[in-house]
C-alpha cells in the first residue's frame, strides 16, 4: 500500500489505531563521582548486572549504564517506565556517584583507566575490545538515546488486506512497510538532528587529535563525522530485506565489520538476533538511534520529545513518500552537514524542515489531535526559525565555556540524584499503585525480573525470570499460599481457635451475630478491659480497645462501629503488654515492629484537630498505604478514644501532653513504627514462625501482645491477638525509627529460589 493517508481518511475509524504504536526507550549514561570524575568502580553491586536484567544494563564501558524500558503503547507510559528505571538506577548508585546527564562524556582519564564493561558473556567483552582497536575508546564513550517504534500488528493486517501491491503474505507486506519507513526516516533524519542535537562541543580530553576540535560549536558531535560512523568501505541497502541481509553479512565476511551490530546506521531493523533471522521472522519494529540526551530533562528525554518523535515517524508513513536508496545516501550526507553546522546559524535546509512540519500539522488535524500536537509542532517550528531555541543553541548560550558546561552538568547530576532520593519509598510513574507494590516493582527492576502490570488498579502483576513466572497481588499475595489461608486469617474467631488448638496463647472472646444481641449483653463487659473487633478484618479497621475498662455508652458505640464492617463481632479480653507485629515469610520471622498508636503532642495553643492537621503534613504520611505512615483520621473511633480521656477534637491539650487518638497501634490508622527485630528475645521470633506453620501460611503478619520482649516467651507472658493476610511491608522497610528491613527483596528471593539476588 502506498497511499496510507487516503486509506485512513476513507476509514476514519482506524485513525486511533494508527496512533496506537509500541514505544520503547534506551538511555545510556556514565556514572561519575560527585567531583565530576568518571567513576572507575564496578557496576553497582545492588543491581543484577547479568544479561538477564533487561532494565539496567551496561553499554560499552563499565561506567556506562544503559536504562531500557519495555515496549509501551503510550507516550506517557514509556515516559513513566523511563522515570521508574532512572530512579531505581540512581538509588542503586554508591553514595558518592551520580549519573552524567549529557551525551558527550565528562572529563575522560587516560585510555588505560577506561574499562570496557565486565559482562557475563565473553563474546560481548571481546566485541568491545575489538571496538577499542577499530575506533579507540573515546568515541565509544559518547552516550545517547535509542527510540524503539512498532505498529500494532492488527492494523498492519488491515493495511495488508487492503493492499494492491501483490504481497504474498503479511510478513512480506510488513517487511516492505518497515523498510519504506526506514528509508524515509534516513532521508529526513537531519531534522531530528537539528531539533534535538545537544552536543555542540566536548571537553578536550574527548578528542584524539587537536585538529579534530571544531572551530565553532556545532549541533551534534554525536551525529558528526566524529561520532558513531562506519568506515567508508562499509556498504548497505534498505531496498529489500534479502539484499539488506546479504550486504550486511558480506561486510562481516570481508572484515569490514566484525559483527552485524557494528553497523552504525541510525535505523536498525528489529525482530531477530541476527539479520538473517529477519527473513524468517520478518521485521517486528524499528530502532532509531540518533537522539542526543537532553541534559535539561531529568531522564534524558522529555515527554514532549517522545510525543514529537512518535508523530514525526507517523508522518513519514502518512505522507505517502517512498524514498529510494539514492535519497537515503543523500539523507546521510545532509545529516552530517546539519550536525556540523554552526550552532547559532540557520540550517541550510530550513525550508524543507518547515515543509515537513507543515505536513505534520495537516496530519494531526486529520487525526483529531491538533489541540495537543499543534503547540508542540509550533515550538519545533520556532526552533527551525531561531537556532538559539534548539538544545544545542541553549547549551551554547548558557555555557560560554566548556568548564561552565561541565559545572552545570555536575549540578544537574546532583539535582537529579537528590530528587530520586527525596522519596525513596515512591516509584516514579507508578505512584498511583499501593506503596508496597511500588517497592516490590523497584526491587524487581533492580534485580532484573521482567514485569507485566496485569491490572494496575487491582495491584496485580506478573514477575518473570527466564521461564519462571509468579503472579502477585498487593505485593505479597502469591500462589505460594492457598486461597483458604486468606479466609482462615480473615476470620479472627477461626484464627484463634486454630492457634489455641495448636497450643498457643490467645485471649478469651465472645461472639455476637447481631447488633441487638451485642447491645443487650453490653452490661456484662462494663468496667472490664476488652477489645471489640469485627470477626473478619484486616489492618485494624473497626476495632475499639478499652484498656481502662469499658463504659456502657462506649461499648454501644464500639459495637456500632464494628458491625459497620462485619455481621459478626468479637468481644475479647484485653491482653496485657505491648503489641508487636511479626512479619513471617516461609516460616522465618524476618522483622518485628513496635507500633505506637496514633497520638498528638500538645503545645498549649493548638486544638487536637489542629495538631492532627499539623502532624499529617509530614511528607511521610499519606493515604491508601502509599507512604510509610498513614494520615490520622478524626473519625468516630478517634472521638471515642478522646471521650475516654475527657477530650474532644476542639480540646487544647497542655504543652508536651501526649493525647492518644487510637488504642490499637495499626500503622494504617495513623500509628508510628519502630523496628525492634534485634531487640526482641529470639524465642518470640521462633514462636511467630511456629504460629505461621500452624496456620499453614507462607506470608503473614502476626500481632502479639508481649509483657516484656526481653524475657523468653512463656504461656502466660504473651498472647496472639491477630493474624493478617497481605501484611504491610513498607512499615518494616521504612520504619519511623530503627533499621529498615528490605523484606520485599526477601519475598522475591523466596519466589525465585533459582536466582541469585544482590544485596
Amino acid at each position: 500500500m502506498r497511499h496510507f493517508q487516503a486509506f485512513l481518511n476513507a476509514h476514519p475509524e482506524l485513525k486511533t489505531a494508527f496512533q496506537h504504536v509500541s514505544l520503547g526507550i534506551e538511555r545510556e549514561g556514565h556514572r561519575i563521582k560527585t567531583n565530576g570524575d568518571l567513576a572507575r568502580s564496578p557496576h553497582p553491586s545492588a543491581v543484577d548486572g547479568s544479561s538477564d536484567n533487561k532494565y539496567i544494563q551496561r553499554d560499552f564501558a563499565e561506567s556506562q549504564l544503559e536504562l531500557v524500558t519495555p515496549p509501551v503503547y503510550s507516550e506517557e507510559g514509556v515516559y513513566h517506565w523511563l522515570q521508574a528505571i532512572h530512579q531505581v538506577a540512581l538509588r542503586s548508585l554508591a553514595e558518592d556517584e551520580l549519573l552524567w546527564p549529557s551525551s558527550m562524556p565528562p572529563v575522560l582519564p587516560e585510555d588505560d583507566a577506561i574499562h570496557v564493561a565486565d559482562l557475563d558473556k565473553a563474546e560481548d567483552v571481546a566485541y568491545r575490545e575489538y571496538l577499542v582497536k577499530a575506533y579507540g575508546k573515546k568515541v565509544q564513550m559518547i552516550s545517547g538515546i535509542h527510540f524503539n517504534f512498532g505498529f500494532d500488528q492488527d492494523l498492519l493486517e488491515i493495511f495488508y488486506q487492503a493492499d494492491d501491491q501483490g504481497y504474498a503474505s503479511i510478513k512480506e507486506f510488513t517487511t516492505a512497510f518497515y523498510l519504506r519507513l526506514a528509508r524515509n526516516f534516513l532521508r529526513y533524519e537531519w531534522l531530528i538532528v537539528y531539533l534535538f542535537g545537544a552536543t555542540p562541543s566536548a571537553h578536550a580530553s574527548f578528542y584524539n587529535r587537536a585538529e579534530d576540535i571544531f572551530p565553532h560549536p556545532i549541533r551534534s558531535i554525536r551525529n558528526s563525522h566524529l561520532g558513531y560512523v562506519n568506515k567508508k568501505d562499509v556498504t548497505y541497502t534498505y531496498d529489500n530485506l534479502p539484499d539488506y541481509v546479504e550486504e550486511l553479512e558480506a561486510n562481516v565476511k570481508d572484515g569490514r565489520l566484525i559483527a552485524e551490530k557494528e553497523f552504525y546506521s541510525n535505523v536498525r531493523l528489529r525482530g531477530a538476533k541476527q539479520a538473517r533471522g529477519l527473513l524468517e521472522t520478518g521485521i517486528k519494529y524499528l530502532e532509531f538511534r540518533l537522539f542526543d540526551i537532553q541534559a535539561e530533562e531529568a531522564y534524558g528525554i522529555g515527554l514532549d520529545d517522545i510525543r514529537f518523535m512518535k508523530y514525526f515517524i507517523l508522518y513519514l508513513v502518512w505522507a505517502d513518500m517512498d524514498c529510494q536508496m539514492p535519497e537515503v545516501y543523500q539523507g546521510y550526507e545532509m545529516k552530517l552537514e546539519v550536525a556540523e553546522e554552526e550552532t547559532l546559524q540557520p540550517t541550510a535546509y530550513q525550508e524543507e524542515g518547515l515543509s515537513l512540519l507543515e505536513g505534520m500539522t495537516d496530519m494531526v488535524e486529520s487525526l483529531g489531535v491538533s489541540e495537543t500536537l499543534n503547540p508542540l509542532i509550533d515550538s519545533m517550528r520556532q526552533r527551525l526559525l531561531d537556532p538559539s531555541l534548539t538544545p544545542s543553541g541553549r547549551l551554547v548560550t548558557n555555557n560560554p565555556t566548556v568548564d561552565t558546561w561541565l559545572a552545570n552538568n555536575l549540578d544537574r547530576a546532583k539535582a537529579n540524584k537528590e530528587a530520586a532520593l527525596t522519596h525513596p519509598y515512591l516509584l516514579g510513574g507508578f505512584e498511583d499503585m499501593e506503596l508496597s507494590t511500588q517497592i516490590l516493582l523497584a526491587d524487581a527492576i533492580q534485580q532484573g525480573l521482567w514485569i507485566d502490570i496485569l491490572d494496575r488498579q487491582d495491584q496485580l502483576i506478573a514477575l518473570t525470570y527466564r521461564d519462571h513466572t509468579e503472579y502477585i497481588k498487593n505485593a505479597n499475595i502469591t500462589g505460594k499460599d492457598s486461597l483458604i489461608s486468606y479466609y482462615l486469617m480473615g476470620n479472627k474467631v477461626v484464627t484463634k481457635d486454630l492457634l489455641q488448638a495448636a497450643g498457643f496463647t490467645v485471649p478469651k472472646s465472645q461472639t455476637f451475630n447481631s447488633l441487638d444481641a451485642a447491645q443487650s449483653a453490653a452490661g456484662v463487659f462494663v468496667d472490664k478491659k476488652v477489645v471489640v473487633k469485627p470477626k473478619s478484618t484486616n489492618m485494624g479497621v473497626g476495632i475499639s480497645i478499652f484498656k481502662e475498662g469499658a463504659s456502657q455508652e462506649g461499648l454501644r458505640e464500639a459495637f456500632d462501629i464494628a458491625f459497620g464492617y462485619d455481621d459478626t463481632v468479637l468481644v475479647e479480653e484485653f491482653a496485657e503488654g505491648t503489641e508487636y507485629r511479626f512479619f513471617v515469610l516461609d516460616s522465618k520471622c524476618l522483622a518485628v515492629l513496635l507500633r505506637v498508636p496514633a497520638f498528638v503532642k500538645g503545645d498549649g495553643q493548638h486544638s487536637i484537630r489542629e495538631l492532627v492537621d499539623l502532624k499529617n503534613q509530614d511528607p511521610k504520611r499519606g493515604e491508601n498505604h502509599r507512604t510509610p505512615l498513614e494520615k490520622i483520621s478524626l473519625d468516630r473511633s478517634a472521638a471515642l478514644v478522646l471521650e475516654a480521656y475527657g477530650y474532644d477534637f476542639d480540646s487544647v491539650p497542655e504543652a508536651d501532653e501526649i493525647v492518644p487518638l487510637r488504642e490499637n497501634s495499626n500503622i494504617s490508622t495513623g500509628g508510628d513504627s519502630i523496628d525492634v527485630t534485634d531487640d526482641m528475645d529470639p524465642s518470640y521470633l521462633e514462636l511467630a514462625s511456629q504460629m505461621a506453620q500452624a496456620l499453614d501460611v507462607k506470608v503473614t503478619g502476626l500481632d502479639l501482645m508481649i509483657r516484656d520482649r526481653h524475657q523468653a516467651a512463656q504461656a502466660d507472658n504473651y498472647a496472639l491477638i491477630e493474624a493478617n493476610y497481605n501484611p504491610m511491608m513498607m512499615m518494616h522497610i521504612y520504619p519511623a525509627q530503627g533499621k529498615g528491613r528490605r523484606i520485599s527483596k526477601d519475598l522475591l528471593a523466596y519466589l525465585f529460589p533459582e536466582k541469585t539476588f544482590k544485596d
